[in-house]
């Protein structure tokens, strides 16, 4: 297990032999959250999240909210039936 050391400005370096295994460059974008024992966990962000709309048609329409309303009830109504 290697050790990271936290600094006064609340930065935290990840060792080389870390970022290396990750394929980790200056300026990636890493996930944090805190699992259910304590633990922070660092992900790597493999994307942007501009990127997951880049190759997405164009919208034609649009839908204003009693529309979506409606089109959620027809839905509803259609799994009942």
């Amino acid at each position: 297990m290697t050790t990271v050391t936290l600094t006064s400005k609340g930065q935290l370096t990840i060792p080389r032999e870390l970022r290396d295994a990750l394929g980790l460059a200056s300026g990636a974008r890493l996930q944090a959250s805190i699992d259910n024992q304590g633990r922070l966990v660092l992900v790597p962000s493999n994307y942007e999240p501009e990127e997951l709309f880049q190759d997405r048609p164009p919208v034609l329409r649009t839908m204003n909210l009693a529309d979506m309303e409606n089109a959620i009830a027809a839905a509803a109504g259609a799994e009942d039936a």
